[in-house]
């Protein structure tokens, strides 16, 4: 259970975000050669189309805060002393979070308004709610995964940078999980020192914790 638990941890918004992702192509695909040999393609392929972008988009919103690879410009932080970047960056994640919190019930409230309107896809007789649904669901992981962000970041705030700011998941399992692309894993591992490997097996050593990945 523990593995399986662990496995979704790790995996869960790269798994479903890459099924979405890859029947949204292949629907597309298929749409480009049905309406070249055909002249007309599926009537509802467009907005199933829109459906498995929206969940992508909401997946990979949660999925970059889980791997710390958001956006950011970080020129002005690294004016100032180390220490003071990494609050800063907490108190970014926090507000980060608090935002989340405040999308979370707004999509929320677009959910049961379109439940109560029973308002309906307009190509194909299901509820528009199996895209709005995306956003509290897409919302709410990006809490869980700022939670447990944060946590890393309290936890080793003492660490050295690399061990801090943990890009791209790496230092916690990230790597040898939902990398499976070898090139792609050596340029992810290169983001971080070696010395920060090191940095981390001791530290999870001292506080007694098996060694992640």
């Amino acid at each position: 259970m523990k593995k399986i638990i662990r496995w979704l941890d790790i995996n869960f918004e790269a798994f479903f975000g890459m099924v979405a992702f890859f029947f949204m192509l292949c629907l597309i695909l298929f749409q480009i050669f049905a309406r070249n040999l055909t002249g007309e393609g599926l009537a509802w392929g467009e907005e199933i189309c829109k459906f498995c972008y929206v969940w992508v988009s909401y997946f990979g919103l949660s999925y970059a805060t889980r791997n710390s690879i958001h956006i950011e410009i970080d020129a002005l932080r690294r004016l100032f002393p180390e220490k003071v970047q990494k609050v800063m960056m907490i108190v970014s994640q926090l507000i980060m979070m608090v935002v989340f919190v405040y999308f979370f019930m707004g999509t929320l409230d677009n959910v049961s308004m379109i439940a109560k309107r029973n308002m309906r896809a307009l190509t194909v007789n299901i509820s528009q709610n199996w895209m709005y649904v995306a956003g509290p669901i897409g919302y709410g992981l990006g809490v869980v995964r700022s939670c447990q962000t944060l946590w890393w970041k309290l936890r080793h705030f003492n660490c050295s940078m690399p061990v801090f700011v943990n890009p791209y998941g790496v230092l916690n399992g990230g790597l040898n999980n939902y990398c499976f692309n070898d090139e792609l894993k050596a340029e992810y591992r290169e983001q971080v020192p070696e010395e920060a490997y090191a940095e981390v097996e001791a530290f999870n050593a001292k506080h007694g914790k098996k060694k992640e990945g």
